[in-house]
């Protein structure tokens, strides 16, 4: 009987007799630590000398070579399988081999202390180099790490804004708003299109629920990373509701405010990102003047 094989990263698992399922769940066969991955995303088939990848009618869906996989195919030697952001490898296994896993030595992170194949040139848990704690190159593949784990929650905020899923799209914002804290705090960057992504979708999430929560979130965090957003950002501010900028009004001041202390030092865009983010500044602040007295 032909033995086959499922590799992703640096992991292989046999695919065995029988049924193995693919998912985020610990009681599947094989455990997937992403948040786009179902509970149990998918099941491979092993049967004789056919091999059937079926969909569990997982929420983002599977792909097989790239391609969307409605209902099951059968798997050939070299497929590429797609769940949430993993890509797993599909093999058939020529020479004789042990079961399971790769043989070869392991070794702990001193960073995370997860375990991971020795042959890796970083572990890739947290993106930790061995011996280069404090060298550049160590620096940048944790940054890496950082901003794959940031943009999964990106994409996971953009999912749920597009189905209407709002209360999953306020947990994504949360996440968001702790990963991007953390990493100004310990005086990291932040990839400024992700930054404006999530400030993209903050607006739409603060739009849809018609309050002024998020927004305010955007201008503490743009104030806390000493960035400018970007005019296209500015456009959908605009676009606001009054009502939701009223309410954001004094954080608008202040943010504004802040601006012109830093002006000369923000970068391109500087100029047209103040003077439209002042002039939104001054119809809300003429809305207050012309309120009935008592408006809370």
């Amino acid at each position: 009987m032909a033995r086959y094989r499922l590799r992703l990263l640096l992991q292989e698992f046999d695919v065995p007799p029988g049924e193995t399922v693919l998912g985020r769940s610990p009681e599947c066969h094989i455990t997937i630590d992403d948040p786009l991955v179902s509970r149990e995303h998918a099941k491979v088939l092993h049967m004789g000398d056919r091999v059937i990848l079926r969909d569990l009618g997982s929420r983002n869906g599977s792909k097989i070579n790239g391609d969307p996989l409605h209902g099951e195919i059968e798997l050939k030697d070299g497929d590429r399988i797609r769940i949430g952001n993993q890509e797993i490898l599909f093999t058939r296994v020529v020479a004789p081999n042990r079961p399971g896993r790769p043989t070869g030595s392991l070794r702990h992170c001193s960073s995370c202390r997860a375990p991971y194949l020795a042959e890796a040139p970083s572990c890739p848990h947290c993106g930790f180099v061995p011996g280069a704690e404090d060298t550049l190159s160590g620096r940048k593949i944790a940054l890496d790490r950082q901003s794959w784990s940031l943009q999964l929650q990106l994409e996971l905020l953009e999912k749920a804004l597009s189905v209407g899923r709002m209360q999953e799209a306020d947990r994504a914002l949360k996440s968001i708003d702790e990963q991007i804290e953390k990493r100004l705090d310990a005086k990291g960057e932040i990839d400024p299109q992700q930054l404006n992504a999530a400030c993209a979708g903050a607006i739409k999430l603060s739009s849809t629920r018609g309050d002024g929560l998020w927004v305010a979130w955007i201008f503490g965090t743009l104030t806390h990373a000493i960035k400018l957003p970007l005019p296209t950002l500015v456009a959908m501010l605009a676009q606001l509701p009054p009502i939701i900028l009223d309410d954001v009004g004094t954080q608008l001041d202040q943010y504004v405010g802040f601006l012109g202390t830093h002006a000369g030092t923000l970068g391109p865009h500087e100029a047209e990102v103040i003077r439209a983010l002042t002039s939104l500044r001054d119809e809300v602040q003429a809305r207050r003047a012309r309120a009935p007295q008592g408006r809370g």
